[in-house]
Parts: C-alpha cells; structure tokens; sequence
C-alpha cells in the first residue's frame, strides 16, 4: 500500500528538527580566514596578522597579532574565548630591554571591552619582562591568567595568579614556585599548581 504524502510529511518533519537541533552552530567567520578558536557560536579568527573575534552578525576587531614596528611593538601574544561570547586577549608591548603585557576582556556580543589590566604587579626596575603564560576566559565574563614578573639582576622570576571581571581585578596567588602553565578552568572554578600542589579558587 502507498504511502500518502501528508503521512510521509509528519515522519519527516520531526526527523529534520531533530537534525537540525544536533546541527554545529553556523559559523561567524569569513570563507577566506583562519579560525583560532571555537566555542559554541563564538570565534576567533585571522585575516592576514589581524585577530577578530565574532559572534552572529558582529564581528569585532581585535589587534594585531605581529608587531608592525620595530620599538616598541604591540601584538596581541595570548587569547581565550568562553563559549558566551567572552573573549580574553593578552597584548604584548615589546621595547628596549622590557617586555611589558596588558589584558583586556571583551564582550563579543556588543564588540566592548568590558574591562582591561595589567599583565602582573610593577615591577620597580628598569629592565623588566612582564607576560602571561595562560589565560582561560567563563561563560560569566571573569577572565583568569597567569602573570611572569622578572627583570635583569632578578634570579628568579615571580608568577601571579589574576582574575578580572567587569567589577574588579584580583591578585590571587604571588609566588616564585607556581607552575606557569599549570591553569586550568572547570565551570566556575579555576585551578593551578603552586610548590607541587594543587590550589583552587571560585571565581
């Protein structure tokens, strides 16, 4: 027996609902550029040296991510992307004999920084080297890294353990024996190593 076209059409329909709701988000990015990072809808991209973060519609510029002078330079060294639309970009100031960092936490959605700090605490003396050596971002908009403070006479470097939000920018942990990459972002809480041990904070 045949079966009838309307009976076809109320077995089809849900299949296709359903496919679509397993579907991946449609991508933000142009044809012709390089995606860096996914997270549900957001992304971050390349074109040329230049970084863009994009969520639907909007597309947000970033900074570059190669120096385009000499001294001092400014490129864009480290990013995040929560799967909200957060983005957190650390940028890179390069001079004579310093290397100094500044992060900034980005909203996707309207395309503002929400929010911007320096990479570590000063450093008092003239020859320093400030980065960060990583960097996770929450679906929340609080933004967490960790800081490399050093400078020339300085035996050992000093590694500081940041959040930074809307509202506030905290200094966590300040020690010479953090594991430097050691960061790590589960939900709302992140955790890092420190003198062989594991410690924690909500965020």
């Amino acid at each position: 027996m045949p079966v009838q076209p309307s009976a076809l059409a109320v077995v089809l329909v849900p299949l296709a609902l359903a496919a679509t709701a397993g579907a991946a988000p449609a991508s933000c990015v142009p044809v012709a550029a390089t995606t860096l990072r996914a997270s549900g809808a957001a992304r971050l991209y390349s074109e040329g040296s230049v970084l863009y973060g994009c969520l639907g519609a909007r597309r947000t510029r970033l900074g570059a991510l190669r120096g385009t002078v000499a001294f001092p330079a400014t490129r864009i060294a480290r990013y995040a992307l929560s799967s909200s639309g957060y983005a957190g970009i650390d940028t890179a100031q390069m001079g004579v004999d310093t290397f100094n960092s500044t992060v900034l936490l980005v909203d996707l959605r309207t395309g503002a920084t929400l929010a911007s700090a320096p990479g570590t605490t000063p450093e008092r003396r003239a020859e320093f080297f400030i980065t960060v050596t990583a960097m996770v971002v929450d679906r929340k908009g609080t933004l967490a890294w960790i800081g490399e403070r050093s400078a020339i006479g300085v035996p050992h470097p000093t590694y500081e353990v940041h959040t930074l939000n809307a509202a506030r920018n905290r200094l966590l942990a300040s020690s010479a024996t953090i594991a430097s990459r050691s960061l790590r972002l589960h939900g709302e809480t992140i955790s890092w190593r420190e003198g062989g041990h594991a410690r924690s904070a909500t965020l």
